[in-house]
């Protein structure tokens, strides 16, 4: 996974571009399988993990609402300092 998205696809997607919203969830794909896991065991004890599709849901749908909502692609981003 790259560190990030380009500038102009936030924006795209903030404009209703399906494809841009489809880059953007790909890029977070694996950080939001890993934060739906949930914890499930089996009747010996066997620990296994699985995507809770519930929870992966809603992460997907807070973070679109995040970039509709509450991105304003007017304000360009400032660069980090270079320590």
């Amino acid at each position: 996974m790259s560190d990030r998205i380009p500038y102009n696809t936030i924006v795209a997607c903030k404009l209703g571009d399906e494809e841009a919203l489809k880059t953007i969830l790909k890029h977070y794909e694996p950080l939001i399988v890993e934060a739906s896991k949930k914890k499930m065991v089996a009747g010996k004890g066997v620990v296994t993990y699985v995507v809770d599709e519930d929870v992966k849901a809603y992460i997907i749908s807070e973070l679109t609402m995040a970039i509709m909502m509450k991105y304003d692609p007017t304000r360009i981003p400032r660069k980090k300092k270079q320590l």
